[in-house]
């Protein structure tokens, strides 16, 4: 959430990922955040050096690292802030390197969804265009070919003035097609939404939970640094307000002492593999090391299980419906141009 105090100086999501980067590298380098950050206020920079000198101010007034770097980072502030604190706790940037990971991800995604969805649209606009527009132009250069017209058989004049008459009739009909498509398109959408955020989500928890039970490039003895319940609304809160207000039950039984998963009470569609690592953690039966290795595989598990689920709605189903739409399309352009054909060929036929 955006807090109301927002400052002036706030990135866009590919600046904010490139202001992390030089924030973990100069934590891997043992720099000191303040004189990194001076090298970064250059107006060659532009939007980042204004935010990196936004950033060494706050530190220079009083406010923590995670305080004023997430004061810059828009609607990321709470992963943002959660991953300094971490860095700050277990020493590694791994944290720091996942929230750059998950905004780039996520700006990926929109890219994809946008793309996704316009593609599809523009052919059909295309397509009911051709349908509904140039048929009428197809019907005068066959009534032009007819050598021999019947008594009845409408003139050049006459298909332009029906076709005049019609015109409302066949915009009409474009913009129906149109809405019905892009109605369907976006149920998709909202469903590779709904369906892939929930693997991502449960992929970010395991992936937080793992950083901080074993972090990369820690020392002996930080993993258990941090305290069960501390770690496990940590790694909530990274999701989002929704997870985190899931877990505060399971969050108040850990700090109350509960060793059991009915004591726990995980909220009831946690999977049995992230129940089994929560309940390992807490109890303390198997190593942080191996508890965080399984948390990164079962990740990595979800994070493919959002991509196909994502593919399928985003991907598959748009290009099924527009090819089935074309062939549509195709077979009444092919009945406009062989049924008068056809009919000659019956009216002369023995």
């Amino acid at each position: 959430m955006m807090s109301a105090d927002r400052p002036e100086t706030t990135l866009d999501d590919e600046s904010l990922a490139m202001l992390l980067d030089e924030v973990s590298a100069m934590a891997t380098s043992k720099r000191p955040l303040i004189s990194g950050l001076e090298d970064l206020d250059d107006a060659s920079m532009g939007t980042i050096g204004r935010a990196a000198n936004a950033v060494r101010a706050g530190l220079t007034g009083g406010k923590s690292a995670a305080e004023s770097v997430a004061a810059v980072a828009g609607s990321y502030q709470s992963p943002i802030r959660l991953a300094m604190e971490v860095m700050a706790t277990t020493g590694s940037t791994e944290p720091i390197d996942e929230a750059a990971r998950l905004i780039r991800q996520t700006n990926e995604e929109r890219r994809r969804v946008f793309l996704a969805s316009i593609n599809p649209i523009l052919n059909v606009i295309v397509g009911a265009t051709v349908v509904f527009f140039v048929m009428p132009w197809i019907l005068v250069s066959l009534s032009q070919a007819e050598l021999i017209k019947p008594a009845f058989a409408p003139s050049i004049t006459e298909i332009c003035q029906a076709f005049a008459q019609d015109f409302m009739l066949a915009a009409i009909a474009t913009i129906v097609v149109v809405g019905l498509f892009s109605s369907a398109l976006a149920w998709g959408l909202s469903r590779s939404r709904r369906g892939g955020d929930v693997f991502r989500d449960y992929a970010t928890f395991c992936r937080w939970m793992a950083l901080q039970i074993s972090p990369t490039g820690r020392t002996q003895g930080s993993i258990t640094a941090i305290e069960p319940g501390r770690l496990i609304q940590t790694a909530a809160e990274a999701v989002g307000p929704a997870w985190s207000s899931s877990w505060a039950r399971v969050i108040d039984s850990v700090r109350g002492g509960a060793t059991s998963q009915d004591t726990l009470a995980m909220p009831p569609d946690t999977p049995e593999p992230v129940r089994r690592c929560v309940l390992d953690l807490v109890t303390g039966r198997r190593e942080g090391d191996r508890i965080a290795f399984d948390l990164r595989r079962l990740a990595e598990l979800y994070v493919q299980k959002s991509k196909r689920f994502r593919s399928l709605w985003t991907e598959v189903l748009p290009r099924a419906m527009t090819w089935v739409l074309m062939i549509m399309m195709m077979v009444i352009l092919l009945q406009a141009i062989l049924m008068p054909l056809l009919k000659v060929v019956g009216e002369v036929a023995p």
